[in-house]
Order: structure tokens, then sequence, then C-alpha cells
């Protein structure tokens, strides 16, 4: 199993107007955080305001991996009626995944509209999807699709149920443990029933979102059971760190490092 951490998430600071997040010097200092903890990557979300060339330099130089980063025109997966703008958004994406060695890409239903159907909403999200699946083949990427707390999803079995009608082995599902346990709980026995269905996991304490050694969840049981399981895919830490990061970050990295030492 690959270990990561998202490097936005992470490094975000809370702002007057919003969140601050992370320029180019942040996600190298992210970088550095998480080869210093032994973790193998690290994710991002925009790719279009960072330094992409320093960011490769930054790669090579510490020796760590970037597992994923959001896809432009991402946050379409929900809305009906953007198929071609979808897949457009994947190909202005195939240029920077390759100078990062990207080769997980993330969408999310983050504009989904509460005044569509239901009905609409998933039609849009399979068709959105279909669209793009041809081009993430071509290009050797794999989109993940990552459903979110709060917004369209009730069931992760619907979601589930989306990445079967698109029916691409390079279209996947982003299972966020701290999302999925605010929608529905049940995380170990949902996520070995549709393992071959899932291409990245992400981790955090709930419900605060807080780091994996702490909250309602037993992570040590969860990565045991996946393990036994036999998943094969990335595992990201996503929580967030205001305070004390460095001493968070060692800490959800020490339990991730002990489970490979206990087999």
């Amino acid at each position: 199993m690959e270990y990561s951490m998202v490097a936005d998430i992470m490094f975000v600071a809370p702002g007057e107007h919003g969140p601050i997040w992370p320029d180019t010097d942040g996600i190298i200092q992210a970088m550095e955080l998480a080869k210093a903890n032994g973790l193998d990557a690290i994710e991002i979300f925009d790719f279009d305001s960072r330094d992409l060339a320093r960011l490769a330099d930054a790669k090579t130089r510490l020796g760590i991996g970037i597992a994923t980063m959001s896809m432009k025109n991402g946050k379409l997966w929900a809305v009906p009626g953007k198929a071609e703008e979808f897949a457009q958004g994947l190909k202005d994406s195939i240029e920077a995944a390759g100078t990062l060695g990207v080769k997980k890409l993330v969408v999310s239903d983050d504009l989904y509209d509460k005044d569509v159907s239901r009905e609409e909403i998933h039609a849009a999200m399979v068709e959105n999807l279909k669209a793009a699946a041809p081009i993430a083949e071509a290009a050797g990427l794999t989109i993940l699709a990552e459903p979110l707390s709060d917004h369209y999803f009730k069931d992760p079995g619907e979601a589930f149920e989306i990445i079967k009608e698109v029916g691409s082995d390079n279209v996947r599902l982003l299972y966020d443990i701290f999302h999925m346990q605010l929608i529905a709980g049940n995380i170990t026995n949902t996520i070995k029933e549709n393992l071959p269905l899932i291409g990245h996991i992400h981790g955090a304490g709930a419900p605060e979102r807080c780091e994996i050694t702490g909250g309602e969840l037993n992570y040590r049981y969860i990565l045991t059971e996946l393990k036994k399981a036999d998943y094969k895919e990335g595992f990201g830490l996503e929580f967030f760190t205001f305070t004390d990061r460095e001493a968070k970050v060692k800490a959800s990295a020490d339990l991730l490092h002990s489970l490979e030492v206990e087999g």
C-alpha cells in the first residue's frame, strides 16, 4: 500500500475571507514533511496556480511521488449538460499530470444543484464520466470520483453503482473514510464489499477531521482489514493541521508504519 498526505488540506490556513491554500512553496514544504515521515507521496488540488517545474524538481530531489491531483473542471462531475466541458477538463489536465508524474485525477460532487432531481444528477454523473473515460484510458490515467458528505450522496451504494454503470477500469471511486463515516458509517464492510471499484482511499479522524489517531474510528483495525483484503491502491492522510502539524503528521505516519512492521 502506498501512503500519502493531501498537501492542500494539511497546509491550508484559515483566512478572514475563507481558506488560504498553500502556494508552490507550501506544497514543497508538504513534500518535505511527507518525506521526513516516511510517506511515499503527497496529493494536491489545483495545479494551474502552482509552478509545476519547481514541483517536479522538488519531487525528483526528495524522491517522493505525487499520487493524485484534482482534475480541471472536475467539480462539474454532478452537473447536467456538462459532459463536453468535463471531458475537456481532463484533456487540459493531461500535460500537467505528465509533468508531475500523476496517474490519478480527482473529481467531486461539489457543484451539484439541489433544485435538480436526483435522477437527473445521477444520469449526469454517469454521462460525464463516460465522456471522459476513453480519454483517461488513452492517456493511462485513472479518474477518481469522490463523494463528499453534505453533498449529493446519501448512500455510498449509489456511488458504487455509478462506477459500475460507467464500466471503465480507468474510472473508480475515491473512498474518503471521513466523508463516508458521516454519510453512512459501516466503513470496513463497505470497502471490502466494493474493493474492485475503489482506486484510492483517504483517511481522517471523525467527526472532527483530525489525525487518524483521534476520533471515533479505529484506523488500526480498518487498515489491518484492508491489508487482509489485499488492498493494493493508495491511502492518503487528509486531516486539518492548523496547530502542531509536525506532531500530528508524525503520529499518523507512525501508526501507518507500525502496521507495516506488524505485517
